[in-house]
């Protein structure tokens, strides 16, 4: 039986929307699961850090630090939120309450040493190739000549047609376990839950975990996990909340990243 054409008018403009909504964020994780696990490692650091508070004596120490970060080119570019290895990031600068006093912090931090934890437990020498500080975003790189990075196959992340998301949009999230469960990569789903506007557009989900990338129900690249720094009020304490940072912002850090990556080293100064 041939149907009346304007039934099949109807049927062609509602098929697409019904795929769409039949579309489950189960199925956009298993698959990002399988073909991106591979494109969140672990970075693990020792940054030199020398902090002051007012007329305090400085002090200095080394810090062990063990962050999340996302593979974004096959070169092994590896994107991480700065002041997971550059605690200056968010301290330096900031007023303080010391003893009913308001002072400000001077904090400066330098990473001595970095190394990539692939995912089969390789571990590739690396170096902080640019930061982002008003982004929150630094990027690190395999140390030219590395022999650790000669066999190594890295997995970046798409970062093609990057998805809005707007409140209650559904999300998956990649991530990795802390090496007490042996670092294994895991996946998380989750919405968004907030838009923030000021003093620059972030996304608010529920998972705290900063480093990793953000996909929406059609699995395109919508953001990077990172930490808003602020001022938490009159008691002069630093506010810290986990936001996303939406793509378009780190698809234009990312390129920067990428041209410093690729930039021949300074020459050495006589």
């Amino acid at each position: 039986m041939k149907l009346p054409l304007f039934v099949l008018l109807t049927l062609g403009t509602v098929s697409a929307p019904l795929l769409h909504a039949e579309q489950k964020i189960e199925d956009t994780a298993r698959a990002l699961y399988k073909s991106n696990a591979d494109s969140v490692i672990t970075i693990r650091a020792t940054v030199a850090l020398t902090m002051s508070a007012g007329d305090n004596p400085s002090q200095s120490r080394d810090q062990s630090v063990e962050e999340l970060g996302t593979v974004v080119n096959a070169q092994g570019l590896v994107m991480v939120s700065a002041s997971s290895i550059d605690p200056a990031t968010g301290a330096d600068g900031r007023m303080v309450n010391v003893r009913g006093n308001q002072v400000k912090l001077s904090v400066t931090s330098e990473v001595k040493e970095a190394r990539l934890i692939m995912p089969d437990g390789t571990e590739v020498p690396a170096t902080v190739v640019f930061k982002d500080r008003d982004l929150n975003l630094a990027f690190l790189a395999p140390e030219a000549g590395a022999e650790e990075a000669k066999d190594v196959k890295f997995h970046p992340i798409n970062l093609s047609e990057p998805q809005n998301l707007g409140v209650l949009d559904e999300v998956v999230v990649l991530t990795r376990m802390d090496r007490s469960l042996g670092r294994v990569s895991s996946v998380e789903c989750d919405y968004v839950r907030a838009l923030i506007e000021k003093p620059r557009r972030f996304l608010s989900i529920h998972l705290p975990t900063v480093g990793l990338p953000v996909f929406g129900l059609t699995g395109k690249f919508a953001g990077f996990t990172t930490t808003r720094f602020g001022s938490a009020g009159e008691g002069g304490s630093i506010s810290m909340a986990p936001v996303v940072l939406p793509a378009s912002d780190v698809i234009k850090a990312i390129e920067q990243a990428t041209a410093k990556q690729k930039a021949p080293p300074a020459p050495a100064k006589k």
